[in-house]
């Protein structure tokens, strides 16, 4: 017996085909985990010296979302965020996102630009709280598929997974309302024969 599918998980389908990365070439590849050093003048990666910075990202078509973690010189002071603390859009070469520090629940607009083999981070506000988002960052892509324990990976794959999922049904939700199908027997051709009547 075969299951037939409803119009909105039709348009649900097709909304994440069109979002998937073969549709969206046009758009630069954020996915994986990128770390950088924020060092002092004339200092290069010196753990007692330098800050770190972690993005790790996921992608779907033109969808960002990720998590992030930033450490101060010698890890006196962190910010880890949940899973996904990173959420936006990207277009072309940049992704224009919205950052959750981990310390507290603020959020910060942000740019990540894709330039060549490194990403660079610019925070487009500085809102008062206590967060650790660095101004501006560049970033290398890791040689491995993620910084952090596996558990949260996990959870943070299947965190953007459902994003994703959510985002899609609206858009599709959003596109049958513009566009909304046929009802059965509308619109029927003038050889269509009429519905069969009643017994008078």
């Amino acid at each position: 017996m075969t299951r037939s599918l409803t119009p909105l998980t039709l348009l649900t389908m097709l909304a994440l085909a069109v979002q998937s990365p073969i549709a969206a070439a046009d758009s630069a590849d954020f996915s994986g985990a990128w770390v950088g050093a924020i060092c002092p003048p004339g200092v290069q990666r010196d753990f007692g010296q330098c800050s770190s910075f972690v993005l790790e990202l996921h992608q779907q078509g033109k969808r960002l979302c990720g998590a992030h973690s930033f450490s101060t010189a010698g890890a006196e002071r962190t910010d880890e965020g949940a899973a996904p603390s990173i959420n936006g859009e990207i277009t072309e070469d940049v992704a224009n996102v919205i950052a959750i520090s981990g310390r507290a629940p603020i959020r910060v607009r942000a740019e990540i630009k894709k330039t060549g083999a490194s990403l660079q981070w610019l925070r487009q506000e500085a809102p008062s709280g206590d967060y650790l988002l660095p101004p501006s960052a560049r970033l290398s892509k890791s040689k491995k598929k993620t910084l952090f324990a596996p558990m949260f990976e996990q959870e943070l794959k299947a965190a953007c997974s459902s994003v994703f999922t959510m985002e899609a049904e609206a858009e599709a939700r959003k596109k049958a309302l513009q566009d909304p199908l046929p009802m059965p027997g509308v619109g029927q051709g003038p050889g269509t024969p009429p519905a069969a009547e009643g017994n008078r």
